[in-house]
């Protein structure tokens, strides 16, 4: 008897073991690039034309360009972003041809090339890896006049399936010898849930403080909805319209005899172009128009330029351009602001 279970205790074993071999074997990925190179492990996401992919061989994931990959094998279930807006949820990915691949879902079966890809991401992925974020830091000091600037920024951003969360934070303070400090902050909050179809719902909080145009805080709420009007694997553009709130709290003049504090209800015009796949340079743009309803003639804009380049080891440089326009301001106040920073950063 003694026998008997000691037998059946090795056969069990090694049923385990073939089992537990066999699935991590299955959970293998592989890629195979045009140059010949074959690489092994677990892919993990696609996103502005870079493969993240996990190996047991590497402290690090490797990243790959998506242009660089031939062939593509896995097993897991991934959201897929396609360039015609379409999304698939829960899809398999299997290669048919050189660069050419099946995506299948519960709703979906199609033959797509490899450039039709624009995004995907593994499905059972972990919290942190859902996650981007990225700082940077500029400082400069001139001796005349004891003039000192410093400027920072950051950004967290999470991304689901069809969800897509991003906050951000920039300031710039300049002092310098027998003049007034100058400020200016500004911060924001924004979410987007997307559809199949390329359509997407957002709302956005949008925070600005500055000493140019005598504000303490302009506090603008955003709602409505947009549409990707190109989305590729290398860049998208999209546009977007809906309603805003806006409240202003102004700096107090002396010679004023009521507040200069203003709420009004306006439109909101926007456009984005985000180019990621110029080699190791990044160009981003935004322009938000504010036509005002509730005070005549009064409209104001919000634009947006950034540039970076890639570094080694995930850090990057970047210089950005941001204008603040108002055809009605407050008594004493300029019509416009801007502010031209560089820096040097960090990205997850």
């Amino acid at each position: 008897m003694i026998h008997i279970a000691k037998k059946l205790t090795i056969i069990l074993f090694t049923i385990g073991m073939s089992f537990i071999s066999f699935y991590a074997n299955a959970q293998k990925d592989t890629l195979k690039l045009f140059n010949g190179d074959i690489l092994v492990g677990e892919i993990k996401t696609l996103n502005q034309g870079v493969l993240t992919m996990e190996t047991d061989y590497s402290d690090s994931d490797f990243k790959i360009e998506w242009t660089k990959i031939s062939e593509i094998y896995t097993n897991q279930l991934y959201t897929i972003n396609l360039t015609d807006k379409t999304v698939l949820t829960h899809a398999t990915i299997k290669t048919v041809g050189p660069r050419k691949l099946h995506l299948s879902d519960e709703y979906l079966e199609r033959d797509v090339w490899v450039d039709e890809v624009v995004y995907f991401r593994q499905l059972d992925e972990s919290f942190w890896s859902k996650l981007s974020a990225s700082v940077d830091l500029g400082y400069s000091r001139t001796k005349a006049e004891n003039l000192q600037q410093y400027n920072a920024s950051a950004a967290l951003g999470f991304k689901t399936d069809q969800w897509t969360v991003n906050t951000t934070y920039r300031q710039v303070r300049s002092t310098q010898d027998n003049v007034s400090p100058i400020r200016r902050v500004e911060g924001s909050a924004s979410s987007d849930y997307m559809l199949r179809n390329g359509v997407f719902f957002g709302a956005s909080l949008n925070f600005l403080s500055n000493t140019e145009q005598n504000l303490n805080l302009r506090t603008t709420g955003v709602v409505g909805s947009g549409y990707y009007i190109v989305r590729k694997n290398t860049w998208y553009w999209n546009s977007f319209i809906g309603v805003a709130i806006n409240n202003e709290d102004y700096q107090e003049i002396e010679t004023a005899t009521e507040s200069a504090d203003r709420q009004s209800y306006e439109g909101a015009v926007a456009t984005e172009l985000n180019l990621y796949d110029l080699g190791d340079l990044n160009l981003y743009t935004n322009i938000y128009w504010y036509p005002s309803f509730t005070e005549s003639g009064r409209h104001r804009i919000d634009y947006r330029f950034d540039i970076s380049y890639d570094l080694p080891l995930d850090f990057y440089i970047k210089a950005s351009i941001t204008l603040n326009y108002d055809n009605q301001p407050i008594e004493g106040a300029s019509e416009s602001d801007y502010v031209i920073v560089t820096g040097f950063g960090w990205e997850l």
